[in-house]
C-alpha cells in the first residue's frame, strides 16, 4: 500500500487531493459519508489525538471499546500486512488498530457487526486452509489468504472480499491521518498538531497526553 501515496515532499493541496480518493472510498462504507477531504483529515486527527497514552500494546488493549483481545490482535496483523513497516513506521506503530476500534465504536451496530463478521470469516477461512486462526498463521500463509481474497475475479466468499476492501480503506484512513503517516510517510513535518489530548479520561499511566 505504500505506493498509494508518494513519499516525496509535497504541499497541503496536493496531499488533500491525494487523500480525496481515500475519503471517497471510505464514504462508500457510510463511515464518513459526505465528508470532504479536509473533514476526513480532521476526523482522523481527532481520533488519533484522543487515543489513550499507554506504555505498551497490552495496556492499550485494556482500553478497547469494541474489539476483544483476539479481534484486536487480528486487526494489528491485518493492518500491518496492508501497510508494513519499511523505512517508515507501519500501521502497527501508527496504532491503526486502536483507530479502527474507536471509529467503529461510534458507528451503528449494523456496521460494527459487519466488520466483526468479516474478522470471524477470516479466521474460519484460515482454519480451513491452514488449520489455524489468521493471527496464528505464519506471514506467508496470511499473505496467501489475503491474496486469494483480493485477486481479480476472486472465488472467495463475498463476505471476505468485502471485508478486506473495508479494512484496507480503514487502514489507509487511520495511517495517513496519524502522526507517523503524515510526518514520516507524507513528509508533512509540523503540519498537524499532535501534542495529544488533555482530557483526564484519555491519559494513560505514563505521562500526559
Amino acid at each position: 500500500m505504500q505506493d498509494l501515496v508518494h513519499c516525496s515532499p509535497f504541499n497541503r493541496r496536493q496531499a488533500l487531493k491525494s487523500f480525496a480518493r481515500f475519503a471517497a472510498a471510505v464514504s462508500s462504507f457510510s463511515l464518513i459519508d459526505g465528508f470532504s477531504p479536509e473533514a476526513a483529515f480532521a476526523l482522523g486527527q481527532q481520533i488519533h489525538k484522543h487515543l489513550p497514552v499507554t506504555g505498551s500494546s497490552e495496556a492499550a488493549s485494556q482500553g478497547l471499546l469494541l474489539f476483544d483481545p483476539h479481534q484486536n490482535a487480528t486487526v494489528i496483523v491485518l493492518s500491518e500486512q496492508i501497510i508494513p513497516q519499511s523505512h517508515t513506521p507501519g500501521a502497527k506503530a501508527a496504532r491503526v488498530n486502536e483507530f479502527i476500534d474507536v471509529l467503529l465504536a461510534s458507528r451503528p451496530k449494523s456496521e460494527q457487526d459487519k466488520f466483526l463478521e468479516g474478522l470471524h470469516w477470516l479466521d474460519k477461512r484460515s482454519q480451513e486452509l491452514f488449520g489455524h486462526s489468521f493471527v496464528d498463521c505464519p506471514p506467508e500463509q496470511q499473505r496467501d489468504v489475503l491474496t486469494r481474497i483480493s485477486a481479480v475475479n476472486s472465488a472467495e466468499d463475498v463476505t471476505g472480499q468485502n471485508f478486506f476492501g473495508l479494512i484496507k480503506i480503514l487502514t489507509i484512513l487511520g495511517y495517513y491521518t496519524s502522526k507517523e503517516g503524515i510526518e514520516q510517510e507524507l513528509k508533512f513535518d509540523g503540519w498537524v498538531d499532535y501534542r495529544g489530548c488533555t482530557h483526564p479520561e484519555h491519559q494513560g499511566t505514563e505521562g500526559q497526553g
